[in-house]
């Protein structure tokens, strides 16, 4: 009789903590998915900044805004990835190829000249955001497949 109390108190312990840890992972991947999705959409608005900037009269402020989001802002959003343990080591090589596409070419003020849509460089851009993209999706695939 005491046996089969212990051994019924052991496996309601241990079914709680199993539990408890199987919902612990979830909505850590819930969290990391939203900061996930919410860089999606930071990268989108930066590429929209990259073309508008590209395509139109040249602007100090909308210079100085990609910059900055290039920089610090996205630099700090891939922190909290980092600090959730999620791998973005593969992302960086395309990172750096994103900020090269926006800013490398025809940011310097005093060679600027205006793009068509249709431009190299504005399609180099797209292209070089949406494999960032796709390296996201690929880092938080794998680690929760």
């Amino acid at each position: 009789m005491v046996w089969t109390q212990i051994m019924t108190w052991v496996l309601i312990i241990a079914g709680w903590l199993i539990v408890n840890h199987q919902n612990n992972i979830r909505e850590k991947r819930k969290e990391i998915r939203v900061t996930l999705d919410k860089i999606q959409i930071f990268l989108d608005e930066i590429e929209n900044q990259a073309i508008q900037y590209h395509t139109v009269e040249a602007s100090n402020d909308l210079s100085f805004q990609l910059k900055r989001n290039l920089n610090q802002k996205l630099r700090d959003k891939l922190k909290i990835l980092k600090t959730r343990n999620l791998d973005v080591k593969t992302c960086n090589s395309h990172l750096t190829k994103f900020r090269q596409a926006v800013t490398l070419d025809n940011f310097d003020t005093s060679n600027y000249k205006t793009q068509t849509l249709n431009d190299d460089l504005i399609k180099n851009i797209l292209l070089t955001k949406d494999r960032l993209s796709q390296e996201f999706e690929q880092s938080f695939a794998k680690r929760y497949p």
